[in-house]
């Protein structure tokens, strides 16, 4: 009876080792970062792929480009939208896999109105996010496709850093425009307008061929009373200028809207 009861109780023992050790294979295998990234590829490939039978249709009607460019996301979205609920063991790969679901969605909505500048302007959005995500994926996860296709993900890549740029620049130059003050310039002259003026240095560290500036006047009750403009040609990094605009308006502060191109877009 002694026997026994040492036998079942090793018994026990085995199965909760042998159940544990299943449980931790399980826990593995629930996991996705693998199998997301070999379908990310996928999806892309398939997409490349009928971007080549676009181009060979020459001068494709509307339908047919708007046909296309549903088919384009659906590649992607067919090979990945499922990971949007699944498990992964790192959770930045998790955070991005959903952005660019999110990403491809937005694409989606955006195709019925890509003859209007709204929905190009949400189509070029959605691509701006996904080809920074890409690069992303790449760099911090070894994202590979079919060597036939390595010069589609080259291209993606460098459209991905200069977007990573633009929004670099726009922080910048937001910060920029945000820190700039205006004040009374003094006239021998002066009658109901008034001059104000203000010298600010480019520290975006980029040069800026054309920048304008909508500038809103504000008065102490946050009611915008009047507005003026501004504008320089071809401020180079590190170099200054002289914003100046007349009114005879009474304000407190001033909010500019700023509007650009670079010099090396």
């Amino acid at each position: 009876m002694k026997k026994l009861s040492i036998f079942l109780f090793s018994f026990g023992i085995l199965l909760l080792t042998l159940s544990a050790c299943g449980n931790v294979k399980n826990n593995k295998n629930e996991y996705s970062d693998k199998a997301f990234m070999s379908d990310l590829a996928l999806g892309l490939e398939n997409r490349w792929s009928d971007g080549d039978k676009l181009d060979k249709i020459k001068d494709p009607s509307t339908s047919q480009t708007k046909e296309y460019y549903n088919k384009f996301v659906n590649d992607e979205l067919n090979a990945i939208s499922s990971y949007k609920d699944k498990k992964f063991k790192d959770s930045k790969l998790q955070a991005l896999a959903i952005q660019y679901i999110n990403a491809l969605k937005d694409s989606k909505k955006a195709i019925n109105s890509l003859d209007t500048m709204d929905g190009m302007k949400k189509w070029s959005d959605a691509y701006n996010t996904r080809t920074k995500l890409l690069v992303e994926l790449k760099n911090d996860y070894n994202l590979k496709v079919n060597s036939k296709y390595n010069s589609y993900l080259e291209d993606l890549e460098k459209d991905g850093q200069e977007a990573v740029k633009n929004d670099e620049v726009k922080e910048k130059i937001t910060a920029l425009v945000n820190g700039i003050v205006f004040k009374y310039k003094p006239e021998e002259y002066d009658d109901t307008y008034k001059k104000y003026e203000a010298t600010v240095e480019n520290t975006t560290g980029s040069d800026i061929s054309n920048f304008n500036g909508q500038v809103n006047l504000v008065d102490s009750t946050g009611v915008t009373v009047g507005d003026a403009y501004v504008s320089a040609q071809n401020w180079k990094a590190g170099s200054k200028v002289l914003f100046e605009f007349t009114t005879d308006k009474t304000f407190d502060k001033t909010v500019i809207s700023p509007d650009y191109t670079l010099a090396d877009q």
